[in-house]
């Protein structure tokens, strides 16, 4: 068990990440036994390779990844931890759903694999813009069209990427760069004004692993936050969630996902961790999680193959959790995923991250600070635990 929370909470960042990395070479492989050939002993940071999947269950969706990149779900992590790294270590829907955007959108940094829920989000997001467009036109100017389009293009920047008490005057400074004119100004204020009052875009409705691995980075965040600001932890993921996932089960599954990282990073046993997501969580996902957990003689393939090796957060946490409750410590967890096949990448983003606050790094039990050097992302990762997650 790792010292304090602050530490915990870098431990569960760095464990989510590594985690993830680790499985991806053999995502989404729904063969155990093929997995177990092609890697009897390490399956960790292997390169994905096509022939892996010739005529076996699975997709193979990495085909330009190298060894040390993550897998989406990484990135979906990386979008909340860039976020997170902007705005100083405060949670802002409005600004995470930009970079998020920024990220996966039309002409996005992330070149990859794209999942149903991302593709459903942004195509909301599209939406959305349309409807700011229409809604700034009904707004009574003399200007052309080409300054309303500015106005709502600067109104969507600033929101995404500006805290809300600075809003305002930061957006009046953006319109005087191009448009140093009192009447636009008053106008792209009532732009603003009227996009500000808008519904955010909807998130997918979907019930997958996408609506969880954003978290890690969240809760580490929240972690060091002021006991006021964590009694509003609830409200901050399922704000999160809601960005990219509309769904009872994302919100539900997410809240259980939340509650294990908090109690990991408070420095609990892996077993008080599950009992205490017990106490948040509904009785339907009590009850299937306990069924996992009953099977305790039984293997983690055998388990994640009778709940399903698939994406869905209800396949998932009967495995994360019959995971956490029997392995003996990082490295046995993270491998005993892979093994156990599927959307092994899904689950290793909640898993690595409670195994790594449960921990640490190094030692017997602990992350390999080799597999951590291993990862592309580390800089940022070292960067963000230096400036967020440091007690003041």
């Amino acid at each position: 068990m790792t010292s304090n929370p602050a530490n915990r909470a870098k431990h569960l960042l760095y464990g989510a990440f590594v985690a993830d990395a680790a499985a991806m070479g053999l995502h989404w492989l729904y063969d155990q036994d093929l997995i177990k050939e092609v890697a009897p002993a390490e399956p960790e940071f292997l390169p994905p390779e096509a022939r892996n999947y010739e005529g076996v269950p699975g997709y193979f969706a990495h085909e330009n990844r190298q060894v040390g990149d993550q897998s989406q779900y990484g990135y979906q992590a990386l979008a909340m931890l860039r976020s997170l790294q902007a705005t100083q270590g405060q949670f802002q829907s409005q600004h995470y759903a930009r970079v998020f955007n920024q990220l996966f959108g039309y002409g996005g940094a992330y070149v990859g694999y794209i999942d149903n829920a991302t593709k459903q989000t942004l195509n909301n997001v599209i939406r959305a813009e349309d409807a700011a467009f229409e809604k700034a036109k009904a707004i009574p100017f003399d200007g052309d069209e080409q300054i309303t389009k500015a106005m709502i293009g600067k109104s969507l920047t600033i929101l995404g990427q500006i805290p809300h008490d600075q809003v305002k005057a930061k957006f009046e400074e953006a319109v005087r760069i191009t448009h140093d004119d009192d009447a636009v100004v008053d106008y792209g204020l009532q732009v603003l004004l009227a996009i500000q009052s808008m519904e955010m875009p909807k998130g997918a409705d979907d019930q997958q692993f996408p609506a969880t691995s954003k978290l890690p980075p969240l809760l580490a965040a929240l972690s060091l936050k002021s006991s006021e600001q964590l009694a509003s932890t609830d409200e901050l993921v399922q704000s999160a969630i809601a960005v990219t996932h509309d769904h009872v089960n994302a919100r539900d599954y997410g809240r259980f996902s939340a509650t294990l990282m908090a109690e990991a990073i408070e420095g609990q046993s892996a077993e008080r961790c599950i009992d205490t997501a017990f106490s948040t969580t509904t009785p339907q996902i009590a009850k299937r999680i306990q069924s996992a957990l009953s099977m305790r003689e039984s293997s983690i393939e055998s388990v994640t193959k009778t709940f399903g090796m698939a994406c869905d957060l209800q396949y998932g946490l009967p495995s994360i959790c019959f995971n956490l409750a029997t392995s003996t410590g990082y490295v046995d967890g993270v491998r005993s995923n892979i093994y156990a096949g599927g959307d092994n990448c899904g689950r290793a983003m909640i898993l690595g991250a409670v195994m790594g606050a449960l921990y640490g790094i190094g030692g017997e039990h602990g992350i390999p600070e080799a597999w951590i050097e291993r990862l592309h992302i580390k800089p940022e990762l070292d960067d963000f635990c230096a400036s967020i997650l440091t007690e003041s």
